[in-house]
């Protein structure tokens, strides 16, 4: 009978092996985004604790440590039981039925996975709730031999997280050598704490501890400047549908101090980091009327220095948010997103024309005697959690702000040769003085 005849093969085999699906699920994440997912699911862990206060995270931590040697994460969180360890949180994805977290920011289902093999060849998790403790220990060479995908259960270990401090204590040994490299530099660890203070900065900020290698991470903050007839537009939409839960978009454009560093579009998910000082066209920046070929909104350059403007998309299934898998762009094929996107443009535009008029009156007026300058730099910084209120941006028309005598500026050209001859002669030390000095001595000859 030929092999192919049936009776013979129920089905082909079309199975990965363990080891071509590690490498393919490892390959494509930077190792920093790898230690944020981890955060990630800590921060999750403090959401299902979150008080009702001020800060209501406070008391909640995470600490990281790592080196050529080892990787390690530990928190007082929470923890999560056994049966959760068991269906659901080393499955490839998240199955149906999976326990979600409301407002989570860990909602694929592959980021603890993913980091534990692309970081080295052994790992340990250890979790306990109040009720409960358990333990997972896989030496991934061994369980790649071995037919089957679950995971080994281990014996449990007291040594950081139990029944009285519920917590998640995760190890990662036998590192990968690339990983080893990274993780014994001090450039990586300084990138992780700057990755972790600009992508968690309002857990870090509502009373959430983290630290790396004993370095407690402070938190960073966004600050737009408000004054009397000067503040930022505040929008918010709701979108909803029949089967699912709804998302709440809320947009703030503004005035920041000058700062190419910090310009640019901030995106968050459920208070999670995604984009920050985006100045792509993902954003808005160079966009182009496809019809006539006319600029909607301009390039970035320094002269746009002090916007900010922040998205904020929030929702109990974050599912329904518009970020990709890695948690590191938009999804810009969401209509949630495209949505959104075409009301941020809107709300840019009057912030862009304010600051080309801001540019100008520089210009004509120079940085010194520049009344609107002088206006924009007295300004209050506020964080923008205080706008809660749907209002369009204000602010003041170029001239309508006084700073002494209304001043312009004069531009000419003479000789060199007769210009440094006065520069000599007067004791000036710059083409500039000399034609102040020669103004100043028309005007008071006139005058007088």
């Amino acid at each position: 009978m030929a092999e192919t005849d049936s009776g013979v093969r129920n089905s082909i085999s079309a199975e990965p092996t363990k080891a071509f699906f590690v490498d393919m699920l490892v390959r494509d994440i930077p190792l920093e985004q790898a230690v944020l997912d981890l955060v990630d699911n800590c921060v999750d862990g403090a959401k299902r604790l979150a008080k009702q206060a001020e800060r209501p995270y406070e008391g909640c931590s995470v600490k990281i440590t790592l080196d050529q040697t080892q990787f390690r994460i530990v928190d007082n969180c929470g923890g999560f039981d056994i049966e959760t360890a068991r269906e659901y949180a080393f499955r490839f994805g998240r199955p149906a039925g999976a326990k979600a977290t409301s407002h989570s920011i860990g909602q694929f289902g592959v980021g603890m996975k993913r980091a534990l093999f692309k970081f080295g060849r052994h790992f340990n998790v250890q979790s306990a709730t109040s009720n409960e403790a358990w333990a997972v220990d896989v030496n991934v060479d061994e369980w790649e031999a071995q037919p089957g995908w679950s995971f080994p259960w281990a014996e449990f270990q007291d040594n950081g997280v139990s029944t009285a401090k519920p917590g998640t204590d995760i190890k990662v040994t036998k590192l990968r050598p690339e990983v080893a490299l990274k993780f014994g530099t001090a450039w990586f660890r300084n990138s992780i704490i700057g990755l972790i203070k600009s992508k968690h900065r309002q857990f870090i900020s509502d009373g959430l501890q983290i630290s790396v290698n004993d370095f407690r991470i402070d938190a960073t903050n966004i600050y737009l400047l408000v004054s009397n007839g000067f503040t930022p537009g505040t929008d918010i939409l709701t979108f909803t549908s029949d089967d699912s839960a709804p998302v709440t978009a809320k947009i703030i454009v503004g005035v920041g101090t000058s700062s190419p560093k910090e310009a640019g579009w901030n995106v968050i998910c459920n208070g999670r980091v995604i984009l920050e000082a985006d100045r792509r066209t993902v954003t808005g920046w160079g966009l182009l009327e496809e019809e006539a070929g006319k600029t909607l909104i301009p390039s970035f350059h320094n002269q746009f220095a002090r916007f900010r403007g922040i998205v904020s998309f929030d929702s109990e299934d974050s599912s329904q948010i518009p970020w990709n898998t890695t948690k590191t762009d938009v999804d810009q094929d969401s209509i949630i997103w495209r949505k959104t996107f075409q009301r941020m443009l809107e709300m840019m535009r009057p912030v862009i024309n304010f600051l080309n008029e801001l540019d100008a009156d520089i210009d004509e007026s120079t940085r010194e005697k520049s009344a609107l300058l002088d206006f924009v730099t007295k300004a209050s910084p506020q964080r923008p959690e205080s706008f809660s209120v749907k209002k369009d941006f204000t602010a003041p028309a170029r001239g309508s702000i006084v700073k002494g005598p209304k001043m312009i500026k004069i531009q000419y050209s003479r000789a060199i040769d007769d210009v440094n001859f006065l520069q000599d002669a007067l004791g000036l030390g710059s083409a500039k003085a000399v034609g102040e000095a020669c103004f100043d001595m028309i005007l008071k000859r006139q005058r007088d």
